[in-house]
């Protein structure tokens, strides 16, 4: 076939007609000429006759000399396939024979050919029911060929033939591929394909229930049924079709639900989604493990059951320091081949002064089943259902640690009987329905000698077995106990039994033992008087945050010495199961360890020690922090430091934006806890405290942190207000004000800011005032007091502009210019807008896009839609390429308007479509305005009942957000 960069002929039909040789392509000349090819490559080989080719191209407005035509064509056609054949009339593919003409070339491919083969290779693995996985990846092979339309711009009823046949097969394969999705629940964007081509082919039963699936499935149930409504008068009758799906809606037939949504016995998920993550969080065994073998069995039989009609729930209680967790992990471990999905784990740290929120914990494990943190909704109750749901179909085991009470496990129990829960407390949790309940004692005594054995060495209690007898009954049996005065035992050659059964009784006496806790105490203190002052004193001050654990950097800072210096320092503590390291780099303590060890800080360092543990690790924390913002954000100075702290620490190095994000997520306890040790220690500057929290808000952008850091500013605020620091009481309340403003919770946020507002002028504190009128135009602008929003704006840019503050002023500019335009100052919001999109241009991806979708506001408002529509169109891209969810949310909707307002209806409800489940889980007020939009687009389109569900979806979202006039404009579309 010739050797001119590739092997043959290759022909592409599944959009314009092109032909290559190798890799050079051939030109095939005008419309004609390429129709007449068309037909030759439809007979396969057989000879065409010059009528039927007349037919096929022309119809019937044949030209005058039809033979002379088709001869004319051939001849070009000839000449464009001359790089293939040369100068040999044996290589030319165009050759007449008899009264026509036929294409003949060995080995030619055509695109359309393999998309028959791939078409009937999804249909043999349908019939062979192969997994649903299967046959969709052959279907989606099938579509990535397709460029265009079939044969694009050839006339005749030939390729108008080949046109229809090709996109009926396109459509139908299309139906196929979509229920596919629906029944495999694992397409975030099912809706929006579906309208999409519901929309470009109207009046197909299967496109139409598919669409009404996907909408219930997306909670959407009253769209699903005005679907069916709108389409019924077309739509043929039948239990199979949409009629009789209309019914198992209003039934909600629980099998309408993905595959792995249901709730009957499940099997390991086939294949993993996308975005499935197996976690694999258990904690390390320990290696000497022993005795606890009943229990074991117990706790591993019940987990063994998982898989019936309901999910297995195992609670485990008992005393501190009896083994509860060492207990949990090992049994999981052994079982954890039962749960092929993975393995979820969390301290929930029942016993400290402030155990976490469970919406705090579903938060994490949502992340670690890889759930983008920006479709992670707020409210604990929201993201416990998307968390049964993540679970649903799924073998996952999950492990929850040290419980509080019954409401703090409830939300963290999946819903799928192929999961398992292990819960231990140190009370029964009788109201946990359906739980195994296992009450864990002390150590029988043999087994508490074998334990301590195991640590020490046989030859040392061989040589003095009465002791060792006298030493665990000492400690009570409680295998913490036992495990930690054998290892200060085994750390020292020199130390007797004798020596230390007497230093037991010793330390009894000191803390007049009357439970199982103080035996614990009284190990405690044994171990804690044989360290050396180092080691005793790195003990003590690393008790001090209250947090599960802290990172190695954040401990240097703390003990005031070098990395590896801490780690060495640690790392002995953790030997000596005085710590432990519950991931690499990471120490922490057990609850009542803790509590001992913040004991001895009490009664052996003064404050001042304590206060300057504090101000050090704050130090590292706020450094670390702004170095983390300026890798993700590029903020002005100004806006890093909005009181100016000064910090001597040069914090910890970060490269990127995304390791920005996972330092400050990762280190956001010990950043909680540092704030909070701040608010209690009257020595500390609150200053460092307030700007870390601001920090925390502008890096942490996510819907998962704005309650815990609304909390942590709140709490700030009143210790500012109480020792009267106007900074740090302003900033405060500022960081609140701004993450309550992002959860849409309005009123409170104005309240805020206007307090705000009132401190900033009354104590000249220009940076935080700034900010502040920013928020508060944000807040008017969101009811439509349009006046009063751009002159708040136009106040910050006015003061940003002083401080020198760029990408802040260019913010500020982006929300007057909107504002401003809405009033009918239109040449100076476009102006506004352009400066805007100036400055922010060079203050890194983030800002250069936010930056294009004010000034696409701007622009559709001054009467520019198509500039605005390519302004928004392309922000929305660079926002979905760097994952700032909630703007590529926006910018969706406002191309989505751009389209509506100009009629182009079919446009705005696919772009709509395409953003509504970004809006759904990051902005209530944006989900609102995207269901306005295509209540709108559908009712252009003669949907009339969809339209209505939408537009009442919307006005429920406005009048919950409390957004009169917005409700008002959808009442008013409603009443048409």
């Amino acid at each position: 076939m010739g050797d001119i960069g590739g092997s043959g002929l290759r022909f592409g039909l599944l959009g314009p007609l092109r032909a290559w040789y190798g890799e050079q392509e051939l030109e095939l000349g005008r419309p004609q000429q390429r129709a007449v090819l068309a037909v030759l490559l439809g007979a396969a080989g057989r000879t065409v006759a010059v009528p039927v080719l007349v037919e096929g191209v022309w119809g019937g407005a044949a030209p005058a000399d039809p033979r002379k035509a088709v001869q004319l064509a051939v001849s070009r056609l000839r000449a464009a396939f001359r790089p293939y054949a040369g100068d040999d009339p044996e290589r030319m593919p165009l050759v007449r024979v008899g009264d026509g003409y036929a294409f003949r070339a060995a080995g030619a491919e055509l695109d359309s050919a393999e998309w028959d083969a791939l078409l009937a290779e999804a249909r043999r693995l349908r019939d062979a029911d192969a997994p649903p996985q299967e046959v969709r990846e052959v279907l989606r092979r099938a579509h990535r060929m397709w460029v265009g339309e079939p044969l694009a711009g050839l006339p005749g009823p030939h390729a108008e033939a080949v046109r229809a046949r090709l996109t009926e097969q396109r459509v139908s394969a299309k139906e196929t591929e979509l229920e596919l999705d629906a029944d495999l629940g694992d397409r975030t964007d099912l809706t929006a394909a579906t309208a999409a081509l519901a929309l470009e082919h109207p009046g197909r039963p299967r496109l139409t229930a598919v669409l009404m699936r996907a909408l219930y499935q997306a909670g959407r149930k009253a769209e699903a049924l005005a679907v069916y409504e709108d389409a019924r008068a077309w739509l043929p009758p039948g239990e199979d079709g949409p009629a009789g799906l209309q019914l198992r809606i209003l039934r909600e037939d629980a099998s309408l639900l993905p595959a792995n949504a249901t709730t009957g016995p499940t099997e390991p998920a086939a294949t993993e989604t996308d975005s499935w993550q197996a976690p694999d969080q258990l904690p390390s065994g320990l290696p000497d493990f022993t005795g606890r073998t009943e229990e074991a069995e117990t706790l591993a039989d019940r987990l063994a059951g998982a898989g019936g009609r309901a999910v297995v729930v195992s609670a485990l209680d008992g005393m501190g320091g009896v083994g509860k967790t060492t207990l949990a992990v090992h049994v999981a471990r052994r079982v954890r081949d039962r749960f092929p999905d993975g393995q979820l784990f969390a301290d929930l740290r029942g016993a400290d002064r402030t155990p976490p929120d469970p919406g705090t914990v579903l938060a994490g494990f949502l992340r670690d089943l890889g759930v983008d943190p920006g479709e992670i909704p707020p409210d604990t109750g929201e993201r416990s259902a998307l968390y049964r749901s993540a679970l649903s179909g799924r073998r996952v085991l999950v492990v929850l640690d040290n419980a509080a009470t019954t409401g703090h496990v409830e939300p963290l129990l999946p819903g799928s009987p192929g999961c398992a829960v292990l819960v231990t407390s140190r009370h029964r949790l009788t109201g946990l329905a359906g739980a195994h309940q296992l009450r864990l004692d002390t150590l029988p005594p043999e087994q508490a000698l074998e334990l301590f054995t195991l640590i020490v060495g046989a030859e040392r209690v061989a040589a003095e077995p009465g002791a060792a007898e006298q030493v665990v009954r000492a400690c009570g049996l409680l295998p913490l106990a036992v495990r930690i005065v054998a290892s200060r035992l085994a750390a020292d050659p020199s130390l007797t039994l004798a020596a230390l059964t007497e230093g037991l009784r010793r330390e009894h006496r000191l803390v007049e033992l009357s439970d199982g806790e103080r035996t614990v105490e009284a190990s405690f203190a044994l171990s804690y008087r044989r360290l050396d002052a180092e080691l005793a004193r790195a003990f003590r001050l690393l008790s001090l945050p209250d947090a599960p654990d802290v990172p190695l950097p954040c401990a240097a800072a703390l003990l005031d010495r070098t990395e590896a210096e801490a780690g060495e320092l640690l790392e002995t503590l953790v030997d000596l199961n005085l710590l432990h390291s519950p991931r690499f780099g990471r120490y922490g303590f057990h609850d009542l360890v803790r509590a001992y060890a913040r004991g001895r800080l009490a009664e052996e360092d003064g404050a001042t020690e304590s206060t300057a543990a504090t101000d050090r690790l704050l130090d590292f924390c706020l450094a670390s922090a702004r170095n983390a913002d300026l890798a993700a954000r590029r903020p002005d100075p100004v806006e890093l430091s909005l009181l100016d702290a000064a910090v001597s620490h040069p914090g910890r190095p970060v490269a990127d934006g995304a390791q920005a994000v996972r330092w400050m997520r990762e280190q956001a306890e010990v950043h909680a806890a540092v704030i909070a040790l701040s608010c209690a220690d009257p020595a500390v500057p609150l200053d460092r405290a307030a700007e870390l929290a601001d920090r925390m808000s502008s890096v942490l952008a996510e819907r998962t942190q704005t309650t815990v850091i609304a909390d942590l500013a709140e709490r700030l605020a009143g210790e500012a207000e109480a020792r009267g620091d106007h900074g740090p009481h302003a900033l405060a309340r500022y960081v609140r004000g701004s993450m309550l403003w992002h959860v849409n919770r309005y009123a409170e946020s104005a309240e805020e800011i206007r307090r705000v507002v009132d401190i900033c002028t009354a104590t000249g504190t220009e940076r935080v005032l700034a900010k502040a009128l920013l928020t508060l135009g944000g807040n008017a602008r969101v009811h439509g007091r349009y006046a009063e929003a751009a002159e708040h704006a136009g106040r910050a840019a006015g003061l940003f502009r002083r401080l020198d503050a760029g990408r802040s002023e260019g913010s500020a500019l982006g929300e007057f210019a909107f504002s401003a335009a809405q009033t009918g100052r239109l040449a100076e919001a476009r102006d506004a807008a352009e400066r805007c999109a100036r400055l922010m241009s060079d203050s890194g991806p983030v800002s250069a896009a936010t930056g294009r979708y004010y000034l696409a506001r701007v622009l559709r408002l001054c009467g520019d839609p198509e500039a605005a529509l390519a302004h928004a169109v392309g922000a929305r891209e660079e926002f979905a390429a760097l994952q700032v969810t909630v703007f590529a949310a926006a910018s969706g909707d406002l191309a989505a308007r751009i389209h509506a307002e100009a009629g182009r209806w079919l446009l705005a409800v696919d772009a709509a479509e395409a953003v509504l489940p970004l809006a759904r889980r990051t902005s209530a007020a944006l989900e609102a305005a995207l269901l306005r939009t295509l209540g709108t687009a559908l009712t252009g389109l003669g949907r009339p009942r969809q339209a209505r569900a939408c537009l009442t979806d919307a006005l429920e979202v406005y009048e919950r957000l409390g957004l009169k006039e917005e409700s008002e404009q959808v009442r008013g579309l409603l009443e048409r």
